[in-house]
């Protein structure tokens, strides 16, 4: 699969400059050095008892500070090797390229061959952020690839329409020398429906897969409209092409508002929670890549706590992972994983103040919601999104008792509602954090303190204002 260059990235000095500039830089600096190269050596003084030693003999300022022997034989702190490759294995900050390190995916990827490379579908992959839904496409094009078809990929931004989202391809498509030609010109001005969609019809000769991830960045709903449009035309005239679209969202209509015509011919790809043995499968195979094992119940716990999300299972991996390194030790216990657990919680807390600081306040004023609270963080996990309808009927099932749950549900639902953002159609709610249900479970297993949570700039200000008319 070709990942398409859309200049985010800064250019870079080769090597051979860099070799030039340091080979010219060290005969200028040479004059300078602070040790020169004629150094006189003499042996360490041992130190008298207490802290105030002699006061030392003055030196001139442009006479060389005399090195001890301890100070040239003491040896230097290594850095831990074990601690790189603990953040190799546990990589959170890369999506996975290779299908090896992809877990509980394959029944997803055998669909996506199936609808896009055999029956010629277009797609559409969704799901929470940090489902995996990146890794999946990435992993799907270079299945594509392999099956004989050029799978190209880019990322979209908030200010792209359709210009932007599709001209970056051009320059790469397998077209006829007619067709370069027709794109180098296509391109001196902005791209249109009708002619891109002739252009792709026409002149490519090969099966082709265009993947436009993190598709739900497009704010402008003209350009989705065009997108929609252009897949309806490729669809009708029977392109060598397919689009795949990757974003954000609970549902089909949360990254594209298609036509029932086109619906035939899109396959739609929820990417949802793994199961926990895939989970567990995914922690086990990243502690063994960083040299690490790990004990039952600190694999359980870890497995649990992500509630099927792999970006979870590898963060909470990774921060686990690290305070067994600190202890010097090979194998990770459910002890590490408890300090793992309240260590990833608290980076999360600087990234997500205001999320945080909102899950604090809430789950100290709940009482008894409190339990709903943590239900609503599994349910938006499981399910991608909530409303208060599924958090009766869950309650029923999951907590047991009677009318009590409704009134806990509304509660709840009331005092979430700043976190939350509505689905396009308006019925569900999903946390505008994505990343927040897990971390949220976390703060609701936690003791209940005794004292209400500091207040927030925010709300010391509301606080001040109390008083002013409406407050």
């Amino acid at each position: 699969m070709t990942a398409i260059d859309q200049g985010f990235m800064s250019p870079r000095t080769g090597l051979l400059d860099r070799v030039l500039n340091l080979t010219r830089g060290s005969a200028e600096k040479r004059a300078d050095r602070a040790i020169p190269d004629s150094v006189p050596l003499h042996l360490d003084v041992p130190a008298l008892p207490g802290f105030r030693q002699d006061a030392p003999t003055e030196r001139p300022a442009d006479e060389p500070r005399p090195l001890s022997i301890s100070a040239m034989t003491a040896p230097i702190k290594p850095i831990s090797l074990r601690r790189d490759s603990i953040y190799a294995a546990f990589n959170t900050a890369m999506p996975v390229t290779d299908r090896h390190g992809l877990a509980g995916r394959n029944s997803e990827l055998e669909k996506l061959v199936e609808a896009i490379v055999v029956q010629r579908k277009h797609a559409v992959i969704f799901g929470t952020r940090g489902s995996g839904k990146t890794s999946l496409a990435r992993v799907f094009g270079d299945l594509a690839d392999e099956a004989g078809c050029v799978a190209l990929y880019a990322s979209a931004n908030g200010e792209a329409d359709f210009d932007s989202l599709f001209r970056p391809f051009l320059t790469e498509l397998p077209m006829s020398s007619t067709g370069q030609e027709r794109a180098r010109k296509m391109m001196s001005e902005p791209l249109d429906v009708s002619r891109l969609s002739a252009l792709l019809v026409e002149e490519v000769r090969e099966r082709s897969i265009l993947i436009i991830d993190e598709y739900d960045r497009v704010q402008s709903d003209t350009a989705k409209q065009e997108v929609a449009t252009l897949l309806k035309l490729l669809t009708d005239i029977h392109s060598p092409v397919q689009v795949v679209l990757v974003g954000i969202a609970s549902d089909i209509d949360g990254l594209i508002a298609a036509h029932p015509s086109l619906r035939r011919h899109l396959a739609s790809q929820r990417v949802t929670a793994i199961p926990k043995p895939e989970l567990e499968r995914l922690l086990l195979a990243c502690a063994a890549n960083a040299r690490l094992s790990i004990d039952e119940d600190a694999l359980d716990m870890l497995a649990s706590a992500a509630m099927g999300s792999p970006y979870h299972a590898r963060l909470f991996g990774m921060s686990s992972a690290l305070v067994t390194e600190v202890g010097l030790r090979d194998r990770m216990t459910l002890g590490d994983v408890e300090e793992g657990l309240v260590s990833a919680l608290h980076d999360w807390s600087d990234m997500s103040t205001a999320t945080h600081a909102l899950f604090q306040r809430i789950l100290w004023e709940a009482g008894s919601s409190r339990r709903m609270i943590a239900l609503a963080a599994v349910v938006a996990s499981q399910m991608s999104a909530i409303s208060y309808e599924r958090l009766v009927k869950l309650g029923h099932e999951v907590l047991g008792g009677g009318s009590i749950n409704e009134a806990q549900a509304r509660d709840a639902m009331t005092r979430l509602a700043p976190a939350l953002v509505a689905t396009p159609n308006g019925e569900l709610w999903m946390f505008e954090d994505t990343l927040a249900p897990q971390f949220l479970l976390l703060m609701a297993k936690q003791p209940v303190p005794a004292a209400p949570p500091v207040q927030t700039p925010a709300e010391e200000m509301r606080a001040l204002l109390k008083g002013v008319d409406g407050l």
